[in-house]
């Protein structure tokens, strides 16, 4: 993953052009800048003026790992969040008998990935083994993540809302993970002794932001017991 916080993205950068001429080589544009492709693969999903979905490695025949170099750092000096994932799409699973791209599945399909990505990134633990760490440190890192994840969503809302409606299911699986994985910190904290006023003040911004995001994008999602009691 790529971070640059200190530019700015000022519009969205990829021009309307089919075709993205680069150094080292030629880029397809479909959706103005949703989805870059290559030699038949696709290489960046633009879930956002700000995110952006580059793969790692460049798959196809001849050179196009400079080109995907390029593009990740075209858009990481305009400020650019970028994600990279260990995925290999070639245009084929996205493209109808009669040659046409189905960009808006490929789009979905990027995004989707990435709203599955754990927050917690966590393992699976037997019962009695939890992980040497304040509630706060895993609560913070949530906010954090459901903060990105609102503006893609933001983002994606703002350019195409229809979009939005393949992407609840994804947002549910990953938002009640999240819920038993902080339930189980807070009891175990708790049951240590190890709970504190800092903790209570960075549980209580993380189960907010997540309310908010849930009640906008998943309003049919239902919170469990201890998420509600903490947030009356």
């Amino acid at each position: 993953m790529k971070n640059n916080p200190v530019a700015a993205i000022r519009s969205h950068p990829w021009p309307s052009s089919p075709l993205l001429e680069l150094p080292g080589g030629d880029l397809r544009n479909y959706g103005g800048g949703k989805v870059l492709s290559a030699q038949q693969f696709v290489l960046i999903v633009g879930l956002s003026p700000q995110h952006f979905i580059a793969v790692e490695k460049a798959p196809g025949i001849g050179a196009v790992q400079p080109v995907l170099e390029q593009a990740v750092g075209f858009l990481w000096g305009r400020g650019a969040w970028i994600q990279r994932v260990k995925l290999r799409c070639p245009m084929a699973w996205f493209t109808e008998a009669t040659g046409e791209f189905l960009w808006k599945r490929c789009f979905v399909f990027f995004t989707r990935a990435l709203l599955a990505i754990d927050p917690t990134n966590s393992r699976p633990l037997p019962p009695n083994v939890w992980p040497v760490e304040p509630v706060c440190v895993l609560a913070d890192a949530g906010r954090l993540h459901w903060l990105k994840v609102r503006q893609i969503l933001e983002g994606i809302e703002a350019s195409d809302p229809d979009l939005l409606m393949n992407l609840g299911a994804s947002l549910a699986t990953v938002a009640r993970r999240w819920e038993y994985s902080l339930a189980r910190a807070i009891l175990l904290s708790q049951r240590m002794g190890e709970w504190d006023s800092s903790d209570m003040s960075s549980v209580a911004e993380c189960d907010h932001l997540l309310y908010q995001l849930m009640a906008k994008y998943e309003t049919e999602y239902e919170f469990l017991p201890l998420t509600i009691a903490r947030l009356l």
